[in-house]
């Protein structure tokens, strides 16, 4: 006879122990099917991806349990307590919380990179990561990168023009893929070559997210007979021989060569393991999160033509002002651009954060997180649920009623839980990057087209999203017909 029963919970979900010696409760929350959970990645056309996210808080408050992956998770929504889930991290092993990276160093680790900041726990190697890949990042060396992301943008509105009718999305994945090479990586491409490293480029982020990499083994021949690992020896291959080129001639205006050059306070530099897996992280998620936004953009602006408008009256008077060239006081000085693409991620971020093991219970909001169990901050239910924009009804996340870049203008309607690059030591740190490209490309759209009109969407259609992507994105890519400016005199507006 045994002298304990198992637990039948335990047994059809495995890891969802609590733990006995905290007097917090559980989140409420349910766990879906047994040994599999509930299936929260599926999106709907209507909402976008990870749409069941929303059903479940709606359902169960700002902090829920699930069962998902075959995995105890609990979401966490709300600033303030997702402040104090974040608080718990880099206190040391077996402590508080960490980032979690899926395989270790085989599959999503062997094609990430381990050594990337985004998975390192250790508080003072974090901190020294972040310190040397955050020169890279500095206001001054995007300041630097600036005429350089100003030609890349030039050159596919240009594009844009060419064209009788375009699809944004596939413009945007281009340019922010351009920049990876050109500015990121600094690579002397050809043109055949730019094909090449945007089609290698699309295969690793379509294959890294593919399911089939959290299997708990190696998979055989993982680099060489699949296309994801194909494209990642490739995209290595031209990191190693910049840097290669960077030890012999020295160091240039790329962010490669700050990452490879810089030194932390005791004159130490990064190893060529570590400058490689950065350098991935960084045109990875700077690539798909900003193509992403910008193609919401492309349609809340052609939803919008009054915003469209004040966004072109703005670029005119600033290069009225301050000439053709975005400069920092440029960028600073589009105030309204500004709130236009805050009001974007506002509606359309990131559906949630990187992954937390939990490797001692802890506690938020009077719930316990047990040890063992995953934690994520949910950052559009964060966003759903700010006092400062809610509507019951929903519609202060609607794409046509909620669109109100103006609410960033005025302090007594300005969000107050807005967190599209995350939040406490891990913030996003591609921030300033991410936020220049946008505001240079919409910016030189708005100089270079008078209008222009979305193709697939007519009077009051429903927008169709995707449902599979990390950010929501139109089904059709926001496919778009442009007319050129024609003047270059800014139109009086009232903000």
């Amino acid at each position: 006879m045994f002298a304990k029963r198992s637990n039948p919970q335990t047994l059809l979900w495995p890891g969802t122990q609590t733990d006995k010696d905290c007097d917090a409760p559980l989140p409420t929350g349910g766990y879906g099917c047994p040994f599999i959970g509930i299936n929260f990645m599926g999106g709907s056309k209507e909402y976008g991806p990870m749409y069941k996210l929303l059903q479940l808080g709606q359902k169960y408050g700002k902090i829920y349990r699930l069962y998902g992956l075959g995995m105890p998770l609990v979401s966490v929504s709300g600033k303030e307590n997702v402040k104090a889930l974040v608080k718990n991290e880099f206190k040391g092993e077996g402590k508080g919380i960490g980032t979690y990276l899926f395989g270790k160093d085989h599959n999503v680790g062997a094609l990430f990179g381990s050594k990337a900041l985004i998975y390192e726990n250790d508080a003072n190697i974090h901190g020294r990561l972040r310190k040397i890949v955050g020169e890279a990042m500095s206001p001054v060396a995007i300041d630097a990168a600036l005429p350089s992301i100003q030609d890349l943008a030039n050159q596919q509105v240009n594009e844009v023009l060419k064209e009788d009718t375009i699809q944004m999305e596939e413009v945007f994945t281009d340019f922010t893929l351009d920049i990876a090479w050109k500015q990121i990586l600094g690579l002397d491409l050809k043109e055949e070559d730019i094909t090449e490293f945007h089609k290698m480029m699309h295969q690793y982020v379509a294959g890294i997210m593919d399911p089939i990499l959290l299997v708990p083994f190696n998979i055989p021949g993982l680099m060489k007979w699949t296309k994801v690992g194909r494209a990642r020896t490739y995209v290595v291959s031209k990191i190693e021989e910049k840097l290669d080129k960077l030890e012999m001639d020295g160091p240039d205006s790329s962010t490669l060569s700050k990452l490879y050059f810089a030194t932390d306070d005791d004159g130490n530099k990064l190893t060529r393991e570590e400058v490689i897996h950065n350098a991935i992280l960084l045109i990875f998620a700077g690539s798909e999160t900003s193509s992403s936004t910008l193609t919401c953009a492309s349609l809340l602006l052609g939803l919008h033509p009054n915003v469209w408008r004040k966004v072109k009256a703005e670029q005119d008077e600033l290069v009225a002002e301050l000439g053709e060239d975005f400069t920092r006081e440029t960028l600073d000085k589009s105030v309204y651009l500004d709130s236009v693409i805050k009001e974007t991620l506002r509606l359309e971020p990131i559906v949630a954060g990187e992954m937390r093991l939990v490797e001692n219970t802890v506690e938020v909001d009077g719930k316990q997180i047990p040890k063992n169990w995953f934690g994520f901050f949910n950052i559009k239910q964060t966003h759903w649920n700010d006092p400062s924009t809610f509507k019951e009804d929903g519609s202060h996340m609607d794409v046509r009623k909620g669109f109100q870049p103006e609410r960033w203008l005025d302090e007594t309607t300005k969000p107050s839980e807005w967190m599209p690059f995350g939040e406490g030591g891990r913030r996003c740190i591609g921030e300033r990057l991410g936020m220049a490209e946008m505001k240079v490309f919409l910016g030189m759209m708005a100089r270079k087209l008078d209008r222009y009109d979305l193709v697939n969407v007519h009077g009051d259609d429903d927008i169709v999203w995707t449902t599979t992507s990390l950010i929501a994105r139109p089904a059709d890519g926001t496919v778009i017909r442009a007319a050129a400016a024609d003047t270059s005199h800014a139109v009086a507006y009232q903000i």
